[in-house]
């Protein structure tokens, strides 16, 4: 019993170092070379904030919650672009292949060191949020809850496509519409309301637009019933869980 304790303490501790060195890999290290990358990501919901700002003040708090779910999205679709970079032209995933890594840690080193990489960026807009007054500790739990479980559907696409997809100028393009299509053309920045009813139903098959109607109740933008904060956590909980099995089951580790 002695022996089998120690052999899982040694398992845990070889997995946290591998996914220790998968952070400091690609979360800590770029972050510390090549910090444009952040200003990058944070122009896209920054530009959109600032002209809503201008035309539109009084929808500046809902822009805020809905560039802090565009930051989470793009944190986990993001994972796509960099498990290609370093298949394809680095060759890193035949040495994890060749190495006693399993996929299982591999996945969750590159998806923790891609949430490492966005979290400046994230924690700004929380920051944001806090002065703008609509960010407080009641609103915490549901808030964050929203975020993972959005940050794990849109993780979990990008570790499948990643591994379908070899052309990283493929994954490049595919990223950016997968962007586009999670966290700009449904309602996150703008209320639900001002779409047609065709449009909300259609809506309400894409997960962002559930953890958006989550967060902005959680902060007090929106009042949801019982009935359909259920159905959002229902419907974003199966997201979720589907996107998590596709790439479990799906996801190709070792090349033909």
């Amino acid at each position: 019993m002695y022996s089998s304790g120690r052999c899982l303490f040694m398992e845990l501790t070889k997995n946290a170092r591998a996914i220790l060195a998968l952070v400091m890999l690609n979360g800590i290290k770029p972050v510390i070379r090549s910090p444009l990358w952040l200003i990058v990501m944070l122009a896209y919901p920054l530009i959109l904030i600032f002209f809503i700002q201008i035309f539109a003040e009084y929808a500046v708090s809902e822009a805020l919650v809905g560039g802090l779910i565009s930051l989470v999205v793009m944190s986990g679709v993001a994972i796509q672009a960099d498990i290609v970079w370093y298949k394809v032209e680095l060759k890193f995933q035949d040495m994890a292949v060749a190495s006693p890594i399993s996929p299982t840690v591999y996945m969750i080193g590159m998806a923790i060191s891609e949430l490492v990489y966005s979290s400046p960026a994230i924690v700004l807009f929380l920051v944001l949020m806090a002065l703008r007054g609509v960010l407080d500790l009641s609103s915490i739990p549901m808030l964050t809850l929203s975020m993972l479980l959005c940050w794990l559907s849109a993780l979990s696409l990008g570790f499948y496509l990643s591994t379908r997809i070899s052309d990283i100028r493929h994954i490049w393009a595919l990223e950016g519409l997968i962007s586009i299509a999670l966290s700009m053309l449904p309602p996150i920045y703008y209320p639900i309301s001002l779409l047609p009813e065709w449009a909300q139903m259609v809506s309400m098959l894409v997960p962002t637009t559930h953890a958006a109607l989550l967060a902005k109740e959680a902060v007090g933008i929106v009042s949801l019933t019982e009935y359909q904060r259920l159905m959002s956590l229902t419907i974003l909980l199966l997201w979720t869980f589907i996107l998590l099995v596709l790439a479990r089951r799906k996801s190709v580790w070792r090349e033909p």
